[in-house]
This record gives structure tokens, sequence and C-alpha cells, in this order.
């Protein structure tokens, strides 16, 4: 059965459906449109299901390459061609024409409008900058301990937070996403999360000169600036 006009009106791009994916995946699914089908005779074969091979332009021989289709060599008869001059074209098995290529011999095309839907994870961070001596791209690598987390089809900006700053970030946030992906885009769901990630600064002796450290994030992962010293191997 063929989906088409006579069904109904195709829907508008906001109303086709499709299967929603996991939450906060990325994901790119090419649907129909609902009543958009319709057939045509193949544009290719013109409806015949075969097209002519172009290796011997529909003869269905091809001039042996040995003899140079004079049927002999030296004097003597082609033992390749077996003195004919000609060869079954390999191409089409000596039929002279090929089974079509676009409709792949059923002679009709089924055309349709195809909707693509693409799904985007879009994720915004916010690193407070407390320790100047940190890098703080060295957090991304690393897993924190979730303190709050709101999750809904649109959150609302934190109030009430300890920390000021904090708040101010989340109401730019989300302000900034809504206004970027609502005129183009549908929001399925959002989500904005506090987490507290471990930050160790240590300090210690070496060499009667002070150094110091850091361990950070669950993984207890250490970066430091300077190595007190370096070994080589020869």
């Amino acid at each position: 059965m063929v989906d088409g006009p006579q069904y109904g009106a195709s829907p508008p791009p906001w109303d086709v459906p499709v299967s929603l994916p996991q939450r906060y995946t990325d994901r790119v699914d090419k649907v129909v449109v609902p009543h958009s089908s319709f057939v045509k005779v193949c544009h290719k074969c013109n409806g015949c299901g075969r097209t002519r091979c172009v290796g011997c332009h529909g003869r269905g021989m091809k001039r042996c390459t040995f003899c140079h289709g004079h049927g002999h060599r030296r004097n003597s008869r082609c033992t390749s061609c077996h003195g004919r001059g000609r060869k079954k074209c390999i191409s089409c098995h000596g039929h002279g024409y090929k089974t079509c290529t676009v409709c792949h011999g059923s002679q009709n095309l089924l055309h349709f409008i195809q909707l693509t839907v693409t799904w985007k994870n879009n994720v915004e961070v916010f690193i407070p900058d407390r320790q100047p001596e940190f890098p703080d791209q060295k957090f991304e690598t690393v897993t924190g301990n979730p303190l709050f987390v709101d999750e809904s089809v649109l959150v609302y900006p934190l109030q009430g937070f300890p920390d000021q700053e904090i708040c101010s970030v989340s109401s730019k946030l989300i302000n900034e996403h809504f206004s970027r992906f609502s005129s183009t885009s549908r929001i399925l769901h959002q989500r904005q999360t506090i987490e507290v990630v471990p930050l160790t600064h240590a300090y210690y002796m070496y060499g009667g000169k002070n150094y110091s450290f850091f361990v950070y994030g669950t993984e207890n992962k250490i970066f430091t600036n300077k190595y007190p010293s370096a070994c080589s191997i020869l």
C-alpha cells in the first residue's frame, strides 16, 4: 500500500509522529512524512527495469583484446576468442543489458517527503574560579558529588542558594538557552545540576624547598605545576 494524498493531507513538520530517543542523547532520524508517497516510472530505465550495457553498447559481445578483433595472432587462430574476433561481454554476461541500478528491476520508484529529525543535547557548564593556581578545565575530566538536581520540561533559575554567583549564572544560562533554541527547535526536557567536585591543595617540603600539589575529583587525580626533581633514563 502506498500512503499517498488519497489518505489525507500531510501533517506539518512539528506534527509528524516520531519515536523519542533516550533523554539527553544525540541522534538523527529520517522519517517518511505521512500521506506524501507516490509512485513514478523509473527515470533511469524509463520503466523497462534494465538498461543497455555501457561495456558492449548493448551488443553482448566485445572485441577480443588479444587479437584486436582479427581472430588470429601471428598467422594462427586466436586461442582467447577461438578465431571469432569477439568475446562475450563479462559485464552483462552477453545479454547486452543490465538490471537498472536505480529501481533494481522493479520499473517504478517510490517518491516521498523525508523529514530529518535531529535530537541534540545542548550542554552549558560553569565552573567558579575559586583557585587561581588550579586550571579549571581539569574539572571536566573528573566527577563529583551531586548537590542539587532539578529536572523538568522547563527548569527555573535557582533562588535562595547560599552562593549568589551560582544563582546569577543559573538565571543567565536558562534565559540564554531558551532564547537560543525556542525559536528554531523544540525543547523537550531540561536539567540543571550543581555538582561538588573535591579539590585539596597539599603543601610539602622537599630538599629544603616548599612545594605543593592538588588532589581533585572523586577519582583522586593529581596535578602540580612544578615537580621537585626530574629523572632521565639513558
